[in-house]
């Protein structure tokens, strides 16, 4: 990928296109957090661009640097159901939590795992 420098919050068009995709690769886009709402954008365009795109997966992440950085990737039909399985499966074995007042919060700690 290009040094993170050459990107300005104007264009995604600074990021690399692959001439010849590879389809087992998922594509992402990276940028360093200066306009979230605007960078967000242009990261679900810019993957709504790629083929087969139909949901898009972003978060915030912390690099290297230090510095934080949004990444999003492009969802096929079938990584989409993948990552929903996946949600299922958690929101499954969640264990229910006490409520908090003010900054009083009671902490179960973790059952251990086999």
């Amino acid at each position: 990928m290009n040094d993170e420098s050459q990107l300005d919050g104007d264009s995604i068009a600074a990021l690399p296109v692959q001439a010849k995709p590879d389809t087992t690769q998922l594509k992402q886009f990276v940028t360093t957090i200066k306009n979230a709402e605007q960078q967000v954008g242009e990261h679900v365009i810019a993957s709504l661009q790629q083929p087969n795109t139909v949901a898009i997966l972003t978060t915030v992440v912390m690099g290297a640097d230090g510095q934080q950085r949004i990444v999003s990737v492009g969802l096929n039909d079938e990584r989409l159901a993948e990552v929903q399985k996946l949600l299922q499966q958690a929101a499954e074995q969640r264990e229910p939590e006490e409520p908090c007042v003010g900054f009083h919060c009671m902490v179960k700690p973790k059952s251990a795992q086999p």
